[in-house]
């Protein structure tokens, strides 16, 4: 018994001693391309949006036009006690604010018309990632349950909007149903490399990689480039393609 039980102790504190003291794994780096990009989720807007205001107050004797129908450009919307007012743009009645026999103060919006067929994507960046975009990067969009439809796109502009930092992003044919209003994933592609010198992320700790060289271990401070999921690109040739990299800390 008390043999087994010494041997249950030795096995204990050699499992402990691997615990604690287990050795990092060792991996080549790879010489290949990488894609950085960021992920946001953007919104599909109108190009073309009317939004009927008076300018004098009046009440509204004749409404032509309900919710959802479609109108052509000069088809008439409303009649009120000083005129009657047409659409400027072909498009569809997507909100109704007021009835017929209701009286319109200066600057309430009456209706909206919108353009569903004039669409592109809008998204909204942090700071940090709103200074990595720049005009003509590719962006690819995709929409729930249509993961398998992958929609190009290209960034137009940025600009600052309320304390925003918008994007707007001009795209190829969206597909059938998607209407104004609706979200999408969209990565936009921020930096490339075809032949980056690449390591698993997990591999380097505060800006230092632990690499093995010509059967030495050294610590090294690397420069990052782009980082796509698990590998990082490493810059300036401070990693070899005969060097093997450590992941962990080891003793």
């Amino acid at each position: 018994m008390y043999a087994l039980a010494g041997i249950g102790i030795l096995l204990a504190i050699f499992l402990g001693y691997g615990f604690f003291f287990k050795k990092p794994n060792v991996v080549k780096p790879k010489v290949g391309p990488i894609v950085e990009a960021i992920y946001a989720l953007g919104t599909v807007k109108s190009d073309d949006i009317y939004i009927l205001k008076l300018g004098i107050t009046s009440g509204i004797t004749q409404l032509f036009v309900s919710e959802g129908d479609i109108v052509q450009k000069g088809q008439k919307l409303i009649v009120t006690e000083s005129s009657t007012l047409t659409s400027p743009i072909s498009g569809t009645v997507t909100r109704i604010y007021l009835d017929k026999g209701e009286t319109v103060m200066p600057g309430i919006p009456v209706l909206t018309v919108m353009d569903l067929t004039k669409t592109f994507i809008q998204i909204s960046l942090d700071q940090s990632s709103a200074l990595r975009i720049k005009k003509g990067q590719k962006a690819e969009l995709s929409f729930e349950n249509l993961r398998g439809t992958k929609i190009n796109g290209t960034v137009q502009k940025i600009y600052p909007s309320d304390g925003q930092f918008l994007v707007r992003l001009e795209t190829e044919a969206l597909p059938v149903g998607i209407l104004p209003g609706m979200t999408a994933d969209v990565a936009i592609e921020v930096a490339r490399r075809e032949k980056a010198m690449l390591v698993p992320v997990n591999s380097i700790h505060r800006g230092q990689i632990r690499i093995i060289r010509d059967g030495k271990t050294k610590t090294l401070n690397v420069k990052i480039g782009a980082v796509n999921g698990e590998l990082a690109e490493i810059q300036d040739g401070q990693i070899l393609e005969e060097d093997e990299i450590l992941i962990g800390k080891g003793k």
